[in-house]
């Protein structure tokens, strides 16, 4: 798996003159500028360039809100905001892609018909799977289950997408301090590569905000709104890797239609 901290593989900026000019700092050097000690600048780092975040106490100060990014470099933290944990403030990029790769709504239409629904996917639990495999069944007759092949497909261009949405990510964070006047490049961290622990997982809050395609559903989700991870408010839910609002709507129409049903049995 490539690191996406390494600037070959970014393919984004290389580090400034006056990154190239400035301090060198080891990690050990990094964590004395978490701005604990009044004496000593805020530092942060991002894709191995250190910035003077001294101008804004009130965020990267002790009791800030993002005080956690300062005296390290946490691009990994930046990109998943992710950072319940220490270990998540790493720069260590692999797997970072995983919160880019989407979700398929066929695909978990076709594993709820099979009576095994998806937990992440909101509001599945209000029907529970025996329910939700009756309702799904119908929609999976119609459209079709996803081949093996249309699967592998889908998941080698999903790879390339992810990859590139997570540089994105990386590169929108290096950015904002880049073009920052408040925030100073004042040099660069020389990383440890050799004893950095393995990063951890991904967190479950950013699993869940996975994107969401359609599938042989598509068409239907941009008719109602569009997809991924930006577009209308009509399927924010869908943007949210979530179950879009018209698929909820749908099952529960198909519930109410078999709960008339019964009704009808017992007058």
């Amino acid at each position: 798996m490539p690191r996406l901290i390494t600037y070959s593989t970014l393919g984004l900026l290389a580090l400034g003159a006056a990154a190239k000019d400035g301090l060198r700092l080891t990690e050990k050097e990094m964590e004395q500028y978490d701005g604990t000690d009044d004496s000593k600048p805020i530092y942060l780092a991002i894709n191995g360039t250190i910035f003077d975040v001294s101008a804004s106490p009130s965020f990267y100060g002790p009791g800030g809100h993002y005080h956690h990014f300062t005296g390290k470099d946490a691009s990994r933290a930046w990109v998943s905001q992710c950072w319940d944990t220490e270990d998540q403030l790493t720069w260590r990029m692999e797997g970072i892609e995983e919160i880019f790769m989407p979700k398929y709504l066929d695909e978990q239409m076709a594993a709820a018909a099979d009576g095994e629904a998806d937990s992440a996917i909101e509001g599945a639990a209000a029907f529970g799977n025996k329910e939700l495999a009756r309702m799904a069944r119908p929609i999976i007759e119609k459209i079709g289950r996803p081949s093996k092949k249309e699967i592998e497909k889908r998941r080698k261009s999903d790879k390339k997408e992810a990859l590139e949405g997570a540089k994105k990510s990386l590169k929108h964070w290096i950015d904002f301090f880049q073009n920052n006047e408040k925030y100073a490049v004042v040099g660069e961290v020389v990383l440890d590569k050799e004893n950095k622990p393995e990063p951890p997982k991904v967190c479950e809050a950013a699993l869940n905000k996975r994107p969401m395609k359609g599938g042989r559903l598509q068409k239907m989700l941009d008719s109602t709104g569009g997809l991924g991870m930006y577009g209308g408010d009509a399927n924010k839910n869908a943007r949210e890797g979530k179950m879009p609002n018209f698929v909820q709507d749908m099952l529960k129409d198909k519930k109410e239609e078999k709960a008339n049903e019964e009704g009808k049995d017992e007058l």
